[in-house]
């Protein structure tokens, strides 16, 4: 487990402790008026194009270097994360959790796509929505309630197309927000991590799992490699073969859900000693 989850996870995963969906939370005035002050400014966020980050245009390494040191001091105090990728069982079982639940659209297909139509931010749990009324309208289209049953059905209609899952937690606090669903370029922090590599973890993280195949089973038809929003899965013409690189696999399990032959498994990343660190 991270160190997130010895923390707030009480032995369990962090996403999976009862207390975080608690209500108590609205008790913590500091994370209210915490995300409040988030949410209130996401406008001129969001108004803002979102392309290629400037750290992309440094090509010596000394000045990468520094920039990368510099903006590990001005986000220290983020750690230890905010979001982690969870498969679809763990998804399942935080739904069962959650009460209420809602569906609003996302507003980094606002910033880069311009899109409204699909609504695939849920929010979770009763931190995020006491408050949301709140906020301005920058869903174009507001918030829409959704049962239990109605949530898994989405979430796996969201696992099919590809989109990678993703847990949030409270700005200040363990408390549970919501649901990302989302794909490379258009979310924000799945860009971050595949521009900037595992140091972004303190934002998202990778989950508790990472992919592993089974070779005789594979025979190459790469519908692994489509799947895959983490760069982390080629596919060798010499051996008629997926590749996949535990370093880069993030564990979301889109591969495994998607493989015709079932030659990839979710495994612990604490079984791996060569990724049981790299969040």
């Amino acid at each position: 487990m991270c160190d997130w989850c010895k923390e707030h996870g009480d032995g369990k995963k962090w996403y999976l402790n009862i207390k975080n969906y608690s209500k108590d939370v609205l008790k913590d005035k500091a994370a209210i008026e915490a995300a409040k002050a988030y949410f209130m400014g996401i406008e001129s966020i969001t108004r803002k194009p979102m392309g290629p980050p400037p750290v992309l245009n440094i090509h010596d390494d000394e000045k990468f270097a520094e920039y990368v040191e510099l903006t590990k001091e001005a986000i220290k105090t983020n750690s230890p994360h905010r979001g982690q990728i969870v498969p679809l069982e763990d998804v399942k079982k935080i739904i069962k959790l959650s009460g209420p639940i809602a569906k609003m659209a996302c507003v980094c297909r606002r910033a880069v796509r311009a899109s409204f139509d699909e609504k695939t931010c849920i929010a979770l749990g009763p931190l995020f929505l006491e408050y949301a009324k709140e906020w301005p309208d920058y869903t174009r289209g507001g918030i829409d309630y959704i049962s239990r049953e109605e949530t898994e059905e989405l979430m796996e209609e969201f696992n099919s197309k590809g989109y990678v899952a993703s847990i949030w937690r409270d700005f200040d606090s363990p408390a549970i927000v919501g649901f990302c669903n989302c794909e490379f370029p258009t979310c924000g922090a799945i860009r971050a991590r595949r521009y900037y590599g595992d140091w972004y973890n303190f934002f998202m993280r990778k989950a508790e799992y990472v992919a592993m195949q089974n070779f005789d089973r594979c025979n190459g038809c790469r519908v692994c490699v489509s799947r895959c929003q983490f760069g982390a899965i080629s596919y060798s013409p010499y051996l008629e073969k997926a590749i996949i690189n535990m370093k880069i696999c993030a564990g979301c399990g889109l591969c495994r859900d998607a493989c015709p032959q079932n030659a990839i498994q979710l495994v612990s990343r604490s079984q791996i000693p060569a990724v049981k660190e790299m969040w």
